[in-house]
């Protein structure tokens, strides 16, 4: 196998992803409680899934699956492609993100940016039909020279969690009552309780799920009934194969127009872009706290605002 180099301000990049800030919001809304969101969008790539696509890319060069040259493929709503497509720029890989059609025009525009070929695919195709994006991404990766990243699939997700965001937040924040997530893939959620349930804690994890995903009907009981929503990066039509519903507590199902909402008051009273997910998320918390459930929660944020734009516009123009 070719030996991977990387120049060394290159280097320097990759050991820049992780670490990210956690601050408080809302503390006037919640002066009793303790709210706190962990800043993903501080990684190079801006978003939570630098840390998946690193770990991803290196656990396959360890095992001698890739090398630079060969093509990465990726089943995505954005995020992780873009960190596919970035870090895989670096190192010499070729990459293909298959998307659906409800990825936002920024995030579009950043793959190709970073070089992607990309194909999109019809959101509301079932898993059990060829051209589901991620059975597209599967059946594009099967000629010799091309690989499957599969992060639905595939334990480096929930390692890169386990390894880095997890151990952040226990140093981060003490004597966390809740932590909220949102559950795309399912390896932010697998990695973070795996790690918090070894040490002995009695966190609870909580997933923000948009109102369509069947994420609430998987972990609480219910029928499947998927339908679009605007909300990018968390909720399913399907179930990952790494997602283990014994690490989920509670399920709380978000609207889009929650999730919108949401992000305005952040914006407002903090000053903190964040993306819809992020405001899923932190709507999901201020139920937590206004029900009086719990005092010291932590949210994870994926990404920013800055990435939805025009959705925030087409809803303000609405």
């Amino acid at each position: 196998m070719q030996e991977v180099t990387v120049k060394t301000n290159r280097t320097s990049l990759l050991k820049v992803i992780g670490n990210t800030p956690m601050v408080n919001i809302l503390t006037a809304e919640f002066p009793s409680c303790d709210l706190r969101l962990k800043l993903e969008s501080y990684n190079p790539g801006g978003s939570i899934k630098d840390r998946v696509a690193l770990q991803i890319i290196e656990d396959a060069e360890r095992k001698g699956d890739i090398e630079p040259g060969d093509e990465l493929v990726e089943a995505t709503s954005g995020n992780t492609g873009i960190g596919i497509a970035w870090i895989g720029q670096l190192k010499g890989y070729k990459v293909t993100i298959v998307t659906h059609d409800r990825i936002s025009k920024e995030k579009l525009a950043l793959l190709k940016y970073y070089g992607a070929n990309v194909l999109i695919m019809p959101s509301d195709a079932p898993k059990n039909l060829i051209h589901n994006y991620v059975n597209v991404a599967r059946k594009y990766s099967e000629i010799p020279g091309r690989y499957f990243c599969n992060q639905f699939y595939n334990e480096s997700n929930t390692q890169a969690h386990y390894n880095s965001t997890a151990p952040e937040l226990w140093s981060q924040m003490e004597n966390i009552d809740a932590i909220v997530c949102g559950v795309g893939s399912g390896g932010t959620l697998m990695g973070i309780a795996r790690y918090f349930r070894e040490k002995g804690s009695t966190t609870k994890f909580i997933v923000a799920d948009p109102v369509g995903s069947i994420y609430k009907s998987h972990v609480c009981g219910g029928d499947f009934n998927p339908s679009p929503c605007k909300i990018e990066g968390i909720g399913s039509n399907f179930i990952p194969g790494i997602l283990k519903k014994e690490f989920i507590d509670d399920v709380m199902e978000i609207s889009d127009e929650e999730a919108f909402s949401t992000c305005n008051l952040v914006r407002k009273n903090d000053s903190i872009d964040i993306g819809l997910s992020s405001g899923a998320i932190v709507a999901a918390a201020i139920k937590l706290l206004s029900k009086d459930m719990y005092k010291r929660v932590a949210c994870i944020s994926p990404d920013a605002g800055e990435r939805y734009l025009s959705k925030f516009q087409s809803q303000n123009n609405q």
